[in-house]
């Protein structure tokens, strides 16, 4: 099948319809916080690594504070979750034997982070700008929903027919919707910050001729601008599968490169080596299949390279 080739027109009804019940599945929401993940894992130092392979568009200290703030809020029981466990519940229109997963989750953790992130130094005004507006709309998101858990957790709503939480939802569905706003803009100026800085470290590994970390580093990178892609709103296209194989290209020999260098060097290959392979795997099947569980497992395989890279 060629790059972007949808059989017929029905074909691509259904793979759009599939992507668009997809995107908003807990899984996207995961892979977004592993994307971000990806740009400050290949920057931890372990045994004789790269450990100052880093540019001045930022200190790394006070950005890979800011990743992992960034991360906090996106991971299981943070911002992000517990927003969607809320609007899932649909007060307005919900009735008392509905399901309510209403509560502050971890979002406290996320901003006790983001806040001994701000606390540092080296990254830009903007990105730090971007930081104060999350922290003010995040507090406030999650203080109302910790106010709003014992009402539910308690069943409280039984007695009052849900009047109070009627009457609370719209302050809080546009509480929720700012904070998701600042996480937004504060997620897309930490990638474009993150970026120069992984840009520049690729660029001092390949002309110190560390041949494995060059291409350790490179594979991660492209395999990072994958995934990036595949958990967009929009359905896959030609213009994705082109980007995409161009990027799998460079992937397969990376991957190709590091391993000549562990061998040459008598070591074994990164670990991350096989799960970014696996990563690959996922996708020329979901180029043949346009099944969104191939891209499940596509994030599934990149989620366990940014793990292993970590070590």
């Amino acid at each position: 099948m060629g790059i972007g080739h949808f059989a017929d027109a029905r074909r691509t009804d259904r793979t759009e319809s599939n992507w668009n019940v997809m995107k908003h599945s807990k899984f996207v929401i995961a892979a977004l916080g592993a994307a971000c993940l990806c740009l400050g894992a290949c920057d931890k130092p372990s045994g004789n690594r790269h450990s100052d392979a880093v540019s001045a568009a930022a200190t790394p200290n006070q950005l890979n504070a800011f990743i992992a703030a960034h991360n906090r809020l996106l991971d299981s029981f943070g911002l992000t979750e517990m927003a969607t466990n809320y609007r899932k519940a649909n007060v307005v229109h919900a009735t008392t034997d509905g399901e309510f997963l209403v509560g502050p989750g971890s979002i406290d953790k996320g901003i006790e982070q983001l806040k001994a992130a701000r606390a540092l130094s080296g990254a830009s005004a903007d990105l730090n700008g971007a930081a104060d507006a999350l922290i003010v709309s995040s507090t406030k998101a999650r203080d109302h929903l910790a106010d709003l858990a014992p009402y539910y957790t308690s069943k409280a709503y039984l007695n009052d027919k849900l009047a109070r939480g009627r009457k609370e939802d719209p302050q809080m569905l546009a509480e929720l919707d700012a904070a998701d706003a600042d996480l937004k803009r504060f997620g897309e100026m930490l990638d474009r910050e993150t970026m120069k800085r992984d840009i520049a470290a690729i660029q001092k590994l390949k002309a110190e001729g560390n041949v494995l970390d060059y291409n350790r580093r490179l594979a991660m990178f492209h395999a990072n601008a994958m995934i990036k892609r595949f958990v967009a709103p929009q359905a896959p296209n030609e213009a994705l599968f082109a980007s995409s194989d161009a990027d799998a290209a460079i992937i397969d020999k990376a991957i190709a490169a590091a391993h000549a260098a562990a061998v040459k060097s008598g070591g074994k290959d990164p670990a991350e080596l096989h799960f970014l392979s696996s990563m690959l795997g996922s996708y020329r099947t979901f180029k043949e299949t346009r099944r969104p569980t191939h891209v499940e497992q596509m994030v599934g395989s990149y989620n366990t390279a940014v793990e292993a890279a970590n070590w």
